[in-house]
């Protein structure tokens, strides 16, 4: 009987102290976070940062209107980096959010921290707003990191979101293919409702193009930096094959026409991956129509 007793309270012994052990290794991770953080803000001179739900904050440009809510749809760009540098996420709005905001966060199969959604919605509060936020790493990726994005695990963050004061994804995307028209001084641009621009350097002549038409094509295509990611002196294609931004842009010359169509993301590949297209790139296209049939 004494040994039997002996045995339970050992045991309990064991299990007491490997659960004091675990305890100790999450509050030692929590704990890590929270110095690593002080030390990134003194190291870099930040100030005017606050702290609340585990999150410090930097609200940069306050937002305006009505209080978000869960349910509400935003459109956002952010940036992102690891407190050491080895992961950094610039804002060159391809880093892009459209959807409910409940969903701006690293569930339900998105790439988001965890935080994003939070302070968003309980301290930025509203659209048109930017806020900076420095993240521990529990309300980041967690110890796992996230290998695709290049992520080390129990990375805290340090994080740029802004909040568009629009209504719709046709609004969002307007306001980065015009940023580019305007970074790049192009002129003689019009604007179809859709939201794809095109210049017509040439009408051609012949039978109108229809959406159904086939048509042979010289082209080229580039990103905004300025590279071309594809282009051919002679391409026979469907039209109706083809991208919408073309369906929409090429019936507007004939044979023998030149036009230039800058392409917004919904109107490409919108967030396709592709081997030479980045996600949410805008497309700028130099078409000239060879044959009609």
């Amino acid at each position: 009987m004494k040994y039997n007793l002996y045995k339970v309270l050992g045991t309990l012994s064991v299990a007491l102290v490997l659960f004091s052990a675990c305890t100790k290794e999450y509050e030692g991770i929590e704990a890590i976070d929270q110095r690593n953080i002080r030390e990134y803000i003194q190291k870099n001179s930040l100030t005017g940062f606050r702290d609340t739900l585990g999150i410090h904050y930097q609200i940069i440009t306050p937002g305006t209107g009505s209080l978000l809510n869960y349910t509400d749809k935003v459109f956002a760009t952010f940036s992102a980096k690891s407190l050491d540098g080895t992961f950094d996420l610039k804002d060159d709005g391809l880093n892009r959010f459209a959807g409910f905001l409940g969903y701006f966060s690293n569930e339900n199969g998105n790439n988001y921290p965890k935080a994003f959604s939070t302070a968003v919605k309980e301290i930025l509060k509203k659209k048109g707003g930017t806020i900076r936020i420095i993240v521990p790493s529990q309300i980041a990726y967690g110890r796992d990191g996230n290998a695709s994005l290049g992520i080390p695990g129990n990375a805290s963050l340090d994080c740029i979101v802004k909040i568009y004061n629009v209504n719709n994804n046709t609004e969002f995307e307007d306001l980065f293919v015009k940023k580019y028209i305007s970074d790049k001084n192009i002129t003689g641009l019009s604007r179809l409702s859709s939201g794809l621009y095109y210049q017509i350097l040439t009408p051609g002549s012949g039978d109108d193009i229809t959406a159904i038409s086939t048509v042979t094509v010289a082209y080229k295509g580039m990103l905004t930096t300025g590279t071309v990611f594809d282009q051919s002196t002679s391409f026979k294609t469907d039209l109706s094959s083809t991208i919408p931004g073309w369906i929409q842009g090429v019936p507007l010359i004939k044979k023998g026409g030149k036009i230039r169509l800058i392409i917004p993301p919904s109107l490409a590949y919108g967030s396709q991956v592709r081997e030479t297209i980045p996600p949410y790139s805008i497309l700028d296209f130099d078409i000239e129509i060879l044959e009609v049939n």
